[in-house]
């Protein structure tokens, strides 16, 4: 029978406790419980240790009001200062996995291990291609000040505490279930300080990234507006960075959690913005939802249900305790081996003397050969650097706007005729384009037409509006009593060139640059 586990996700302004199995084969959730979290307790993530005894009176009265006797607890953290990104490992067990992260963790993050906590959980293993066989892993790095200050809440509850989770794994363990067949998802978990956005495709996280306001709160209307134009300005970017990697499988379906989700109609606002299909999280596939909990607003517990699923392993402590105790068994074989090898090597000790000299004074002979023909290949590979760097400087010389012609030329080919340009302001880099057509979905083909053009890199959508022809404007097509205006940022294509002395550096480090300058 599953253990029962407390989810807690502590928010800024407020906490949600969440009972339920804890990674069983069919879980079920029994209580979903939303409380204030006391004023100035948490700040991205971190406990301010000084409000910690508010923190658990709430806490402990919140379970005693809802009869929940669990007291084995896990927390789910969302903060800007925990890292993250996916790396690929050799194939090996998954017993081993956090072994092998730890062992390369100074290749995947600028950072010391002793100042950090290091989670993992495996996405997938690759199936084809160059690296079938082996793991894609998503790893996360927090400091250790922010776990401990969990770890001492448990304790000062008088809690076991289980584990510590990431929030973007316990979101993408609460969703991946919810793709179906090739098409992708994305999932928004928006809450007042902060978002967490992933794109899924056949159960598995493509892309995830952590989105930062320049405002904070959802006090008054004009403020709300004003956030939720920054969440979609973020999104369109995922989704433009999305697609220019995944091309011919576009996003079906916006799922909405957290604090931007409590009012449908933000919900509705999000969707008509970004042009995609949204509505609430309301559901978790695979998870059973108890009498006690009939009712609850999924939408708002989705991240403590998923940490329930699978944790990251910030704070497993019992599980690494386990593998070195396996490691102690196997260190008592290894002793038993290494005493077999010595005596081997022992026995072998009867190879002539003078066999081994002879081999010393061939190899010296050969190193003698080969260091002349290093010299010239090193002379060779000086000449042909030079030649790079003259080439290089002799590409950033020019300077073309062949790009805004060719985008000219194909706009006139494809841009239909009842599709009426009012504005249009251009220079090398981009154009901005101000449209009117007869509604909305003709405004979605023309945009989708212009995302497909060839001599563009990106297209941004600025602003939609629909307006009434009380006026008696005539128009050059046939609508009804509005017309639609929308303003597209369209970048054009340009030559990259690349700077020969950094042109060696691994792909897989270029293309993490471009993951972070999105963000």
């Amino acid at each position: 029978m599953a253990k029962k586990v407390l989810c807690i996700e502590l928010g800024v302004f407020t906490t949600k406790i969440v009972e339920m199995d804890y990674q069983a084969k069919k879980p079920k959730v029994y209580k979903c419980v939303e409380i204030d979290t006391p004023h100035e307790a948490v700040e991205d993530g971190y406990i301010n240790m000084d409000m910690s005894g508010a923190i658990c009176t709430s806490i402990r009265n919140a379970l005693m009001h809802n009869k929940i006797k669990t007291r084995r607890v896990l927390f789910t953290v969302f903060s800007s200062k925990i890292i993250n990104r996916e790396v690929i490992i050799p194939g090996v067990k998954p017993s081993q996995i956090k072994t092998v992260v730890k062992a390369n963790i100074s290749e995947y993050f600028p950072i010391e291990l002793e100042d950090y906590k290091i989670g993992s959980i495996l996405l997938e293993t690759i199936k084809e291609g160059e690296n079938a066989g082996r793991h894609r892993v998503l790893v996360a790095a927090a400091e250790n000040e922010l776990i401990t200050s969990y770890e001492k809440l448990a304790e000062e509850m008088g809690f076991e505490l289980v584990d510590v989770d990431y929030s973007g794994n316990s979101l993408y363990q609460a969703s991946k279930k919810m793709t179906s067949g090739d098409e992708a998802i994305m999932v928004l978990k928006a809450e007042e300080e902060g978002a967490v956005v992933s794109i899924m495709r056949n159960e598995t996280l493509v892309l995830q990234r952590n989105i930062q306001y320049t405002v904070g709160s959802f006090d008054t209307l004009s403020e709300r507006v004003e956030l939720i134009n920054s969440v979609v300005n973020s999104l369109l970017r995922v989704s433009d960075f999305y697609l220019s990697r995944n091309e011919g499988v576009k996003i079906a379906r916006l799922y909405v959690t957290g604090e931007l989700s409590r009012e449908h109609d933000d919900v509705e606002r999000l969707s008509e913005l970004t042009m995609l299909y949204g509505t609430e999280f309301d559901i978790v596939k695979g998870v059973g939802i108890g009498r006690m909990a009939e009712g609850a607003p999924i939408n708002l517990f989705t991240a403590a249900i998923g940490a329930g699923l699978s944790s990251i392993g910030f704070a497993n402590e019992k599980e690494l305790q386990r593998h070195e105790t396996n490691y102690g068994a196997a260190s008592a074989l290894m002793a038993v081996l290494a005493l077999v090898v010595v005596a081997a090597i022992a026995a072998a000790s009867v190879v002539p003397y003078e066999m081994a000299l002879t081999e010393q004074k061939d190899l010296k002979r050969q190193e003698q050969i080969y260091s002349q023909a290093e010299a010239v290949h090193n002379q060779y590979l000086g000449m042909v650097e030079l030649y790079d760097m003259v080439e290089y400087g002799n590409l950033l010389t020019q300077h073309s706007n062949d790009g805004i012609l060719d985008f000219l030329k194909e706009l006139e080919q494809k841009m239909p005729s009842d599709v009426e340009m009012t504005e249009f302001a251009s220079d090398d880099e981009l154009c901005v384009m101000t449209m009117r057509v007869a509604d909305k979905e003709t405004a979605a083909g023309v945009i989708d037409m212009l995302r497909g053009f060839e001599t563009l890199m990106n297209v941004t959508v600025e602003n939609i509006s629909e307006e009434s022809l009380d006026d008696g404007t005539e128009l050059s097509m046939d609508s009804g009593d509005t017309v639609c205006y929308f303003s597209v940022s369209c970048y054009y294509y340009q030559n990259v060139y690349e700077d020969p002395a950094t042109a060696a550096q691994p792909a897989a480090d270029t293309a993490a640059a471009d993951a972070d300058a999105l963000e």
